[in-house]
């Protein structure tokens, strides 16, 4: 019994200190923003669990994955309502994916991403999805 109660103080422990606004994960936020959409600002952010979604003062959307040791990596971007850019800017597209997407699909853009740990998702500006696996072989297509 006492393991458990243990167990359950930890975990609300974790839990508490890893909100979007703790230091460690606003600067890796605020970084990331920097970084990749430095014309914008974060207007909102939302804790789901160790998850946080962030909104960009040009709609922009980034889901960051988050873990009990307080790190967060990006797992989604969405540029589909943004005002300022309407494409995910390349440095976040793997080369496999964006030779793709010229090779096939050489007008459109990337609008949305989303990785996991079975491989990507892209939305292009025609509205066109297609899901690549771990090696980035096309999986699903969905025009």
């Amino acid at each position: 019994m006492k393991k458990i109660v243990y167990l359950a103080l930890f975990l609300g422990f974790a839990l508490t200190n890893t909100s979007c606004n703790s230091d460690k994960k606003a600067q890796a936020i605020n970084s990331f923003v920097r970084a990749y959409f430095p014309d914008t600002e974060v207007i909102a952010n939302i804790k789901d669990g160790l998850d946080c979604d962030v909104t960009l003062s040009d709609y922009t959307q980034i889901g960051f994955d988050g873990n009990l040791f307080g790190k967060l990596e990006w797992d989604e971007v969405d540029c589909r309502h943004a005002s300022l850019s309407t494409t995910v800017p390349a440095a976040l597209v793997p080369a496999e994916i964006s030779n793709y997407v010229n090779r096939i699909h050489g007008s459109q853009s990337i609008t949305k991403i989303a990785k996991d740990n079975r491989g990507w998702d892209i939305e292009l500006s025609n509205g066109v999805e297609i899901e690549f696996d771990k090696r980035f072989n096309v999986i699903d297509f969905d025009d």
